[in-house]
């Protein structure tokens, strides 16, 4: 079926979404995509729509409620098309949002979360898939120009543009620009992000439906609220030194790494791996007790008094790199946005004190978090949400994610079908960590909103410095983890099966 909007004299064509069965792939080739045009001729998306306008005359327009600052282009490269930059700001705001428009459109929106605070425009094309798929790219820097996350402080403007609002304004600035530009808008919508970025694809699926057909969600968190439980709480352990975190993560790997059936320097059968630093870390690594003690904390399930979980601990992989970030955005969360009190004490923070106080800002006051409901409705139209966690990541717990996820399937009912949960074993937060950690995940989005390709098991990839090729891995569902079958390449994704056991 298809429905054609008259937009003053154009003519956009959306299919309807069907609710197909969809697991990724790495690298799918598209087929033809087929649209209709209003008059009812084909129309491929392989037929490129160029602008219509000049790419500088959009300097100075407001657009959407954001005033154009710059509109530059952009040359061609081996990899990409040419495309004009625009660079705009939100009216009375610090929000900063850019467009990239390609010479040749096939109808396609992508949009780009952040990560962290925000606080900045997370370059836009750095992998060159969404150009390269020739489509529309956006980002923008979640409504506020400091990083820290202090200029939250006494501003709850930007507090909301931040939690989820200045996904909509991006979305609506972003294609009212591509409807100026090629005289139509996208027939396709996808969010993309990790991290907080992951977050915002769970908030644009639950919140905005109406902007996107698919989201991607890697390393999100569904439950901001345990999160800052669990950052703020590290900041009263005795934690180890980098180094000595870097040797807890080697004893993991030297006591689990053979659980997936092959030694190769990752925990791929996460599940089945019990570890005890205060047991199984060499003494020549000299942890104190505290030290042990702390690291073992972090990696249980953090719960309130009466004995219910609000989040789950932290998996196998090293929190040398993410460790000294607990404060700053444990403390960053409650001193600028929970209590607005920069002076507040973290020496003055129990688990249980706060967790109400936490709650009603950040779920009641401004909603941060995606809803079940609103995911599970989101399914239930037929739309697609991809969910993946590496389970190295010391920073965002894979565990919780999947804790949570759980829900949303539940309330999904068979819907469920049109999301897919992946764990990147041994990759650490977005990326890193010893796993196949190279994913491109909009590609098959792309194939399974488009064409209903269901393309299989997904594989993921390592790089070197220079972009070559390590070694593949399958990328399983959840609770699946790519298990080797005795023989064969162990360089090679083909010498793996997802299994349960």
């Amino acid at each position: 079926m298809k429905t054609t909007y008259p937009l003053g004299g154009l003519c956009v064509d959306k299919p309807s979404m069907l609710p197909i069965t969809f697991s990724v792939v790495i690298g799918v080739s598209l087929l033809p995509l087929a649209l209709t045009a209003c008059g009812g001729d084909g129309d491929a998306a392989t037929a490129d729509l160029k602008p219509v306008v000049d790419c500088t005359s959009l300097v100075g327009q407001t657009i959407a409620g954001v005033q154009v600052a710059t509109a530059t282009r952009v040359a061609a490269t081996a990899t990409v098309p040419a495309y004009c930059k625009v660079s705009g700001t939100q009216l009375g705001t610090e929000h900063d949002i850019e467009v990239r428009l390609p010479d040749d459109w096939r109808r396609r929106y992508v949009q780009q979360g952040g990560g962290g605070f925000d606080g900045k425009i997370t370059p836009v094309g750095a992998t060159d898939v969404a150009l390269s798929q020739h489509a529309v790219e956006v980002a923008n820097n979640g409504g506020h120009r400091d990083t820290t996350g202090a200029d939250f402080l006494n501003d709850p403007a930007k507090v909301q543009l931040y939690a989820h609002t200045a996904i909509d304004i991006t979305a609506k600035f972003g294609k009212a620009v591509t409807q100026k530009y090629y005289g139509r808008l996208p027939s396709y919508s996808y969010y993309n992000g990790c991290s907080n970025g992951g977050r915002g694809a769970l908030n644009a699926a639950d919140k905005y439906p109406a902007e996107f057909d698919a989201v991607i969600a890697g390393a999100p968190t569904r439950n901001l609220v345990g999160q800052i439980e669990q950052w703020t709480r590290a900041t009263q352990l005795s934690m180890p030194s980098a180094s000595q975190l870097d040797a807890v993560n080697a004893a993991a790997v030297a006591k689990c790494d053979a659980l997936d059936g092959i030694s190769d320097g990752v925990i791929s059968n996460w599940a089945a791996c019990q570890f005890d630093p205060a047991v199984d870390v060499p003494a020549s690594v000299g942890l104190t007790a505290e030290q042990a003690a702390s690291v073992r904390a972090l990696m249980t399930d953090l719960k309130l008094a009466d004995d219910s979980t609000i989040y789950s601990g932290y998996g196998v992989g090293s929190m040398a790199q993410w460790g000294p970030r607990y404060a700053s955005l444990g403390i960053g969360h409650m001193q600028y946005i929970v209590l607005n009190d920069e002076s507040w004490d973290p020496a003055t923070f129990s688990v249980d004190t706060y967790y109400s106080t936490i709650s009603n800002v950040i779920d009641g006051k401004y909603n941060f978090n995606a809803s079940t409901n609103g995911l599970a409705q989101f399914l239930k139209s037929g739309k697609k949400i991809i969910v993946w966690h590496g389970s190295d990541d010391a920073l965002l717990s894979h565990k919780d994610t999947a804790r949570t996820w759980e829900a949303v399937s539940q309330a999904a009912g068979s819907a469920a079908s049109n999301s897919r949960l992946y764990i990147a074993a041994g990759v650490n937060h977005c990326g890193g960590g010893p796993g196949a950690d190279t994913i491109d995940l909009l590609t098959p989005a792309i194939a399974w909103v488009e064409e209903g390709v269901d393309p299989g098991t997904p594989v993921a990839s390592k790089r070197n410095a220079s972009g070559a090729i390590q070694f593949t891995r399958p990328l399983c569902q959840y609770p699946a983890y790519p298990k080797y079958k005795g023989s064969g390449d162990a360089n090679s994704a083909s010498s793996y099966q997802c299994s349960i056991t």
